[in-house]
């Protein structure tokens, strides 16, 4: 039984177009997460007791020195989907992985950007809980670290 040739260019045809269809959802990028905060946040230095107004305007006057000067513990700038994380004299960048919501609050997963041995990410997982909209809390296994949000607040009384 022979088929005609017109039968196997269909059925080629056919296979090229599924294959390009298959290509083009393959290649299409995804829809990428993002943290549900966002904006320059500060952990205040408990051996260093200053309220919230103090920390941020200590950041705003010497920036990172701040936390070099042990002012101020941890500084953590959340940007779409890119975390920035300076503290003492470490500056890290992680990119976001996932994140879930969850009765408490968020379970976010993360790539460290720094690449380990044999190129291998470190991947992180956190809970980040939203306390009220200028305080979030952070839990790493059994250490829980608050953070206040320094934006602009207006001009201060004289």
């Amino acid at each position: 039984m022979r088929t005609s040739s017109t039968g196997i260019y269909k059925r080629s045809a056919h296979y090229a177009r599924l294959l390009g269809l298959v290509g083009l959802l393959l290649s299409s990028p995804a829809v990428a997460d993002i943290y549900p905060v966002n904006g320059i946040w500060v952990a205040p230095n408990p051996d260093f007791p200053i309220g919230a107004d103090e920390a941020c305007f200590t950041i705003r006057l010497s920036g990172v020195e701040a936390v070099v000067r042990k002012s101020i513990a941890e500084i953590l700038i959340f940007n779409e989907n890119k975390r920035y994380d300076v503290k003492q004299n470490m500056q890290l960048v992680s990119t976001l992985s996932s994140t879930k919501p969850t009765r408490d609050g968020y379970w976010i997963t993360e790539l460290l950007d720094v690449r380990r041995r044999f190129w291998f990410r470190q991947k992180v997982t956190y809970l980040l809980t939203i306390v009220d909209p200028t305080t979030i809390e952070i839990r790493n296994n059994s250490h829980r670290t608050r953070f206040v949000k320094c934006g602009p607040r207006g001009k201060m009384p004289i």
